[in-house]
C-alpha cells in the first residue's frame, strides 16, 4: 500500500517498490528487497480535494518476510476508526512537494480526530503537539496505515 499521490505523474511500471530499506543511499543487501509493480488498484483518488490518497500494489512476486519486511494488519472494510485512536504514518517522502526524498524514514505518531472536524468520508488525524495534521485517508475502504487497537 502507498499514497497514490507518489504515482500521479509516474508509470508504474518504471518504479521500484523498496522493502526492508532503512538508509536508501547505502545497498542493505540483507535486509533490501526490490520489486517491479505488476499492478495498480486505487480509490477513486481525487488530486484536487486529495481525498482518498491510497493505492494497493501488485508486486512482480512474493515478499520474504524477515525482521525488516513484515506484514501489518488492516481493519476491516467499512470498519469504523473510533476517535483518539493512535496512528503512526512513516515513508521516505518530502518535507514539500518537489522537495528531495529522506534518506531515513520519517515517523510521526497521529490521533484520528472527530468526525466533525474533518472532511465528509475521511480519517482525519491530528499531530498533537504541532497544529497540523492528516486528513486524506478514505473511511469506507478500512485502508489506514499503522493504527493501533
Amino acid at each position: 500500500m502507498s499514497a497514490a499521490s507518489c504515482f500521479r505523474n509516474q508509470n508504474p511500471g518504471t518504479v521500484t517498490v523498496v522493502l526492508g530499506a532503512y538508509d536508501l543511499r547505502r545497498r542493505e543487501r540483507r535486509s533490501r528487497q526490490t520489486f517491479s509493480i505488476s499492478s495498480m488498484s486505487e480509490n477513486g483518488y481525487d488530486p484536487q480535494q486529495n481525498l482518498n490518497d491510497l493505492v494497493l500494489l501488485q508486486l512482480d512476486r512474493e515478499a520474504n518476510l524477515t525482521s525488516s519486511v513484515d506484514t501489518l494488519a488492516l481493519p476491516l472494510q467499512n470498519a469504523m476508526v473510533e476517535a483518539g485512536t493512535r496512528c503512526q504514518v512513516a515513508g521516505w517522502g518530502t518535507r514539500r512537494s518537489g522537495g528531495r526524498l529522506s534518506r531515513f524514514p520519517r515517523f510521526v505518531n497521529v490521533t484520528v480526530t472527530p468526525e466533525d472536524q474533518c472532511r465528509p468520508n475521511n480519517v482525519c488525524t491530528c499531530v498533537l503537539t504541532h497544529r497540523g495534521g492528516i486528513c486524506n485517508v478514505s473511511a469506507p475502504r478500512g485502508g489506514k496505515r499503522g493504527l493501533e487497537r
